[in-house]
């Protein structure tokens, strides 16, 4: 009977431990993309990357050796995100964090007057051990300030107040309250093309 009891705890350790593994080849965040670095004293470097979102921390590795850079040190990078087949900028802007501004990685999803930053903020759901992952987006005024985007339309016209006609064309033509996920992206980049 005893020896029945190990082998049981055997086998279900043996399952536990191939699921584990499983997981972490298929997990998303453990994927390298070949990029850049631009360093705050205007040095670039080549290599692999892996940006941890979570953390708030890029890791790179040139030549099998991994540095873990952080906001402070980073100006700037970019990488072709194989996963969702496009090219992602990213730069590092101050934000204010507990009366603090603090160097902090932004994505850079729409460059012009008025500039449309996201963060991807990883969600974990109660009693699954899957993340989900969802965009949050800012603005970044002409002068530098930083406002996070609430999802309301009103805050989208009083940051481009001289587009105001322009959005309301926008909003109308893609029938905005349709969507779930509001094409903020499209928005930007058709105003600031203006």
């Amino acid at each position: 009977m005893k020896t029945f009891t190990i082998l049981k705890f055997a086998l279900v350790n043996c399952y536990l431990l191939i699921a584990t593994l499983s997981f972490a080849l298929s997990d998303p965040e453990t994927h390298w993309n070949s990029g850049k670095v631009q360093l705050q004293n205007g040095e670039w470097l080549s290599g692999e990357l892996h940006f941890n979102a979570d953390l708030g921390l890029l890791e790179f590795n040139l030549d099998g050796v991994t540095t873990v850079l952080s906001a402070h040190k980073v100006a700037s990078f970019y990488f072709f995100d194989y996963q969702a087949n496009r090219m992602r900028n990213f730069v590092v802007e101050s934000f204010k964090h507990n009366d603090h501004f603090v160097p902090t990685f932004f994505e850079l999803l729409v460059d012009g007057r008025i500039r449309l930053l996201g963060r991807e903020q990883v969600i974990r759901v109660p009693f699954q051990e899957e993340k989900q992952k969802r965009n949050v987006y800012y603005f970044q005024q002409p002068n530098g300030e930083i406002v996070k985007y609430k999802g309301r339309l009103k805050q989208i016209y009083r940051t481009l107040n001289d587009r105001r006609e322009d959005v309301a064309f926008f909003v109308n033509r893609v029938k905005w309250y349709n969507f779930d996920e509001k094409p903020v992206v499209e928005l930007f980049r058709y105003c600031n093309s203006l």
